[in-house]
């Protein structure tokens, strides 16, 4: 009957490489999900340019993305981009390349929080225009423009039908004038330009029939709204064309009367009156807005570090690997009948080579661990590692296992001990300075 003997656990390298590329996966998609929105902003349909221009200029601007709320008596005009044309239905996701380029909608937006909006603060609502191709290809193409029933819905929404239609102009640019505050005349230039018929508006730039901004009033409340048929006019695209940049400077911190510009991006209503500011209760978005961008980016390489980290100290410093449990019952019964054999015959000196050659082998494996395998390679090892630390000592060992593996067979007892004695005074002394 054999005896049961332990079995060391083996790694497997294979899973932990799967489960870093996992861990790497899952966290890729976290970044480029909390990048949608931001890919937006920064795009040729997006606002992010009207912010830094705005604010170069020593205008009180800020990009909004929604998180936390804002006391409504701090803002002067909230601009509310439209990336929605159907306000009163949520989208539908596309299916193929060619839908995606097409897309008219980028994320939904709900008449209610237009309305909200306009009722707690001056509030600008910019019209959709382009499709996500214009955002995907960074190039505008009349293929590209938004359908203009559609956005003529979403304005009859906010405003009535009352205001007319929306349309484009058909010629390639369009120019609309524009006069400052100070008299000085600017012109509004439009690539292919969407502007609304604006019955009942007040406009200041365009005309009733022909408009492009103006004041209208709000379908169901008595609050007026300003509405920008073509966001060309401050949008990252059109702020290059014609004086886009001077009059969107010059314009909206007029109708802001000195107070914020807030370009408003958020999904929600955080635009609160004094009265109603009440404590924000934490809650779990709030924890993982420490997981968005761009803080996503230090945990992606903090996480990647750690998991190479712990998988080459695994490797290297794995747990000492107990020599007795590799051993079989019958490969340690050999091993004693033979040493047995060799005193009884006198071959002290055989003997010696035999231990030497073991004692360093499990030294080594002390020091090194499993990641280190075969007798010999395990004490060069050994001896390369002594030897940048104790030189002197390391060549007295390398001495003595020369001389110990050159004796001759037949060697008394007593000087066997002896040479015994030293070699193993020697690892001593090393392991007591190491």
């Amino acid at each position: 009957m054999s005896d049961a003997t332990a079995q060391p656990v083996k790694q497997r390298p294979e899973l932990v490489l799967i489960a870093v590329f996992v861990a790497i996966g899952i966290a890729v998609l976290l970044y480029f999900s909390s990048q949608q929105q931001q890919q937006l902003r920064s795009s040729a349909s997006g606002m992010d340019g009207l912010d830094i221009w705005l604010s170069s200029e020593g205008h009180d601007a800020q990009s909004f993305a929604g998180g936390w709320t804002i006391n409504a008596e701090t803002l002067g005009l909230v601009i509310t981009p439209l990336y929605d044309s159907d306000l009163s239905e949520q989208r539908v996701s596309p299916t193929t390349q060619e839908e995606l380029l097409l897309q008219q909608d980028e994320y939904d937006l709900w008449l209610w929080q237009v309305e909200e909006r306009a009722a707690l603060a001056q509030t600008m609502v910019v019209l959709p225009k382009w499709r996500s191709g214009v955002r995907l290809t960074g190039l505008s193409h009349p293929i590209l423009l938004v359908d203009p029933e559609r956005t003529e819905d979403a304005l009859h929404l906010i405003t009535g039908e009352e205001i007319g239609g929306v349309g484009h102009i058909p010629r390639p640019f369009s120019d609309f004038s524009y006069r400052a505050p100070n008299g000085d005349r600017l012109t509004a230039r439009f690539y292919v330009a969407q502007v609304f018929e604006g019955q009942g508006c007040d406009p200041i730039i365009g005309d009733v029939g022909e408009m492009v901004l103006g004041f209208c009033a709000l379908a169901n409340s008595d609050d007026s709204v300003l509405v920008l048929s073509d966001p060309d006019l401050i949008n990252n695209h059109g702020l290059r064309l014609g004086d886009n940049a001077r009059i969107a400077q010059v314009l909206l911190p007029q109708l802001a009367d000195g107070g914020r510009i807030l370009i408003d991006y958020s999904q929600d209503v955080w635009i609160t009156e004094q009265q109603e500011v009440v404590q924000h209760e934490r809650s779990w978005s709030d924890f993982l807005r420490y997981f968005e961008y761009p803080f996503s980016v230090l945990w992606i390489g903090g996480g990647i570090l750690m998991l190479i980290t712990f998988w080459r100290a695994g490797l290297r410093y794995g747990p000492i690997v107990d020599a007795t449990s590799k051993l079989s019952a019958r490969k340690g019964q050999a091993i004693n009948a033979r040493a047995k054999l060799m005193r009884m015959t006198g071959q002290d000196g055989a003997l010696l080579d035999d231990y030497v050659t073991a004692r360093m082998s499990a030294v080594s494996s002390t020091l090194f661990g499993p990641a280190i395998s075969g007798t010999a390679t395990k004490e060069q090892a050994y001896l390369k590692h002594m030897r940048r630390l104790h030189p002197a000592l390391t060549e007295k060992l390398t001495s003595l296992l020369n001389e110990m593996r050159s004796l001759p067979p037949h060697l008394p007892a007593t000087a066997a001990i002896s040479y015994v004695e030293a070699f193993e005074l020697t690892l001593e002394q090393l392991a007591h300075d190491t």
